[in-house]
């Protein structure tokens, strides 16, 4: 089996020649090796082979009956979180053991005891660290990457995320987090005019961005960028830029992530700012809610309060009630489990509140025109209820609701949503619908 473990120096320092002659060897193909988070990691047996020149005539090739099986250690930033093996050839977690650092691990993957982690927690969790398999042009990428499924992909760049601090690194091989992490250093980025996917495969976070829309890393210095795409009107990029502009009314600053808009060659996009720092990770509510039983008593939105309570997260009542209220307003219909959360210090293990983001599947951009053109404004919500109005019912607190605030917002929603001409014929009744969101509410107070 190969074993791609050693870096540049590594093999220099066996060899006894300098690494610029390793890379000469690497890219005549005369030592195996891969390039993972930036830096080449090349086969021990391969360079052992060249240590040993040629084997003894009649001596067989070193083989192994474990197939492609490697070993890795899933780190948090600096922190060594737990070892694991994966079968290249099968494309599947073999088994995870050895934990050393539960408390830095993903949230709910390990036992309450913190002894134990399955490979099928572990396989969950994986499978939505990496593109999922309904985007656009997926099938034609991986057929380009010669894979059989998007959860191979991040083993290409070590698994490394701007989302979190979670990264692999491959057994007894010395690869330092400074070194290879996308919060200090730079990544393959798309080139202008090229597909969404173009740097898939690559040194990139791309490997591990999750959700349907097209969407892209760049660097701007030292920030880190996402750039979102829409779908067949374009219309999600307009309304995250509409829903900053209702943020913007309403909320704090750090409440939210502020979206603008800009023109590219293939149509208008939205862009945004990390809102992940150098020692946090995003996690979803999807698991923080699986942080404790959920008593058969306690509906959905009370059993958040009391996990998040459980972690000491401060403020969270006052947080949803903010995400729900906007949510009705905007008609979002896809605030599901994994688009709010918490974000946490790995370092420091303490918790604050995800501002409000992604907020792409609002204003009713599934509605059909002529179900608009018939004043039919309905829409279902997330998470914790269906009807929009059960979910509202759930906010006890509008201490923070200005009513004036909101004056001139559906003027403001009309001229953003006019710049994008397939959505002509939807404004009007799309400002008119949000309006009576706002009036309703207005008169609840």
């Amino acid at each position: 089996a190969t074993m791609f473990n050693l870096t540049v120096e590594d093999a220099s320092r066996r060899l006894g020649v300098g690494r610029a002659r390793v890379n000469q060897l690497i890219r005549s193909g005369m030592l195996a090796a891969e390039k993972m988070g930036g830096i080449w990691l090349i086969d021990e047996q391969s360079v052992e082979a060249r240590r040993n020149a040629a084997p003894k005539a009649g001596r067989p090739p070193a083989s192994s009956n474990k197939g492609d099986v490697r070993r890795y250690v899933l780190m948090n930033r600096t922190h060594e979180v737990l070892s694991f093996r994966y079968d290249e050839a099968a494309g599947a977690f073999v088994d995870a053991g050895d934990i050393v650092d539960p408390a830095r691990a993903p949230l709910g993957m390990i036992s309450p005891r913190g002894r134990k982690v399955s490979k099928d927690a572990l396989s969950f969790w994986w499978k939505h660290r990496c593109i999922p398999g309904t985007r656009e042009g997926i099938d034609a990428k991986l057929a380009e990457l010669g894979v059989d499924s998007p959860a191979r992909i991040p083993f290409k760049s070590l698994g490394l995320s701007l989302s979190d601090q979670y990264w692999i690194r491959p057994e007894n091989c010395e690869i330092a987090w400074e070194d290879v992490n996308y919060f200090d250093n730079d990544f393959c980025e798309m080139r202008s005019g090229r597909s969404w996917l173009d740097g898939v495969g690559l040194d990139s976070p791309d490997n591990t961005s999750e959700g349907e829309l097209p969407k892209k890393w760049v660097c701007d210095g030292a920030k880190r960028l996402l750039v979102k795409g829409g779908s067949v009107l374009n219309q999600e990029p307009f309304n995250e830029a509409a829903a900053s502009a209702l943020y913007s009314r309403l909320l704090a600053p750090d409440e939210y992530v502020k979206y603008r808009l800009e023109s590219r060659a293939g149509g208008a996009v939205c862009i945004c700012e990390n809102f992940v720092g150098s020692t946090e990770e995003y996690i979803p509510a999807y698991y923080v809610r699986q942080t404790m039983r959920q008593p058969n008593h306690r509906n959905d939105y009370q059993h958040y309060l009391e996990c998040c309570s459980a972690l000491d997260a401060e403020h969270v009542e006052i947080a949803l009630s903010k995400m729900i209220v906007c949510d009705d307003i905007l008609g979002n219909s896809d605030r599901h489990w994994r688009n709010f959360g918490l974000v946490r210090d790995v370092e420091t293990l303490r918790y604050r509140i995800a501002p409000l983001f992604d907020t792409g599947g609002s204003l009713w951009c599934s509605s059909t025109l002529e179900s608009l053109r018939a004043h039919d404004f309905s829409f279902t919500t997330k998470p914790f209820y269906e009807d929009a109005n059960r979910q509202l019912r759930l906010v006890n607190d509008y201490s923070w609701f200005d009513p004036a605030a909101l004056e001139g917002f559906a003027d403001e929603l009309s001229a953003i949503l006019s710049d994008n001409p397939a959505l002509v014929e939807r404004v009007d009744y799309i400002c008119c619908a949000v309006q009576k969101r706002i009036d309703r509410i207005v008169r609840m107070l």
